[in-house]
């Protein structure tokens, strides 16, 4: 190792590559904030180090110097404390039951991902509090791909929705009949009917036999849906609904 022919650095990719890691290390912080009232975290990082550091595809390792090897450097680390408050004060938020990783955005390239987690992005929040600050990704993205990889921006709002609409997929478990005050109505019960974060206003739709139906309420665990008296046929009937360009839901009524 010691006698390995060096390999040249890029001073911006190198930086990228260390502060990711420190990035890392702060959001553990974050979620131990919640758990403990003290706790430790690096102080300062001086570069003197005891190894051999090795630079591949944008991330940095480093392998233990030998007895005997000449050239190593040393690193060493100066812990500190850090209160839960401070943490609250500095620290990201952790991940919400409805935010999603940037890993699970489908329709992104893995260099695009790479380069968005240097700058601190590694959710949907963090791209949509970008979007509401009037950030322009795109440009971000292209310089520091030098051009190379492009985010379409436009698009990006449809890769969100389709990853949430993944996640919280529409559950039906009860389609049932109900009174309504002008006549009778199909309510359908269930989770994730409609998802907060994907609004569109003209959904739900539904269709019963090829017709299109009212629907007169939608929330996340119930809907309800006009059935006129000409609407449902003897024997089996076929309803779809779209709860959002994302999500269809196909069922059969039978009715006597």
């Amino acid at each position: 190792m010691a006698n390995a022919v060096s390999t040249p650095w890029n001073l911006e990719n190198f930086l990228d590559s260390l502060i990711l890691e420190l990035d890392k290390a702060q959001d553990t912080l974050a979620l131990k904030g919640l758990t403990r009232k003290l706790t430790y975290t690096v102080k300062d990082v001086a570069f003197d180090l005891h190894l051999f550091p090795s630079y591949e595809d944008g991330k940095l390792k480093f392998q233990m110097a030998k007895p005997g090897d000449q050239g190593g450097s040393r690193v060493s680390f100066q812990l500190g404390s850090i209160t839960d408050r401070q943490i609250r004060e500095s620290g990201n938020e952790p991940l919400s039951r409805d935010d999603i990783e940037i890993d699970k955005l489908e329709g992104i390239d893995d260099e695009v991902k790479d380069e968005l987690r240097k700058v601190g992005v590694t959710s949907t929040r963090d791209l949509e509090r970008l979007d509401r600050r009037n950030v322009n990704v795109e440009k971000v993205v292209e310089d520091k791909t030098k051009g190379a990889k492009k985010l379409d921006y436009g698009n990006l709002a449809n890769i969100i929705n389709k990853a949430r609409r993944r996640k919280f997929a529409p559950q039906l478990s009860v389609a049932q009949n109900v009174a309504d005050a002008d006549g009778m109505a199909l309510e359908l019960r269930g989770n994730n009917f409609v998802v907060p974060g994907i609004g569109d206003t003209r959904f739900p739709i539904a269709v019963l036999n090829g017709e299109p139906v009212q629907v007169l309420s939608a929330t996340p665990d119930a809907l309800r849906i006009r059935v006129p008296a000409s609407g449902l046929k003897s024997g089996v009937n076929q309803l779809s609904v779209a709860l959002d360009p994302y999500a269809v839901v196909n069922m059969e009524i039978k009715h006597p």
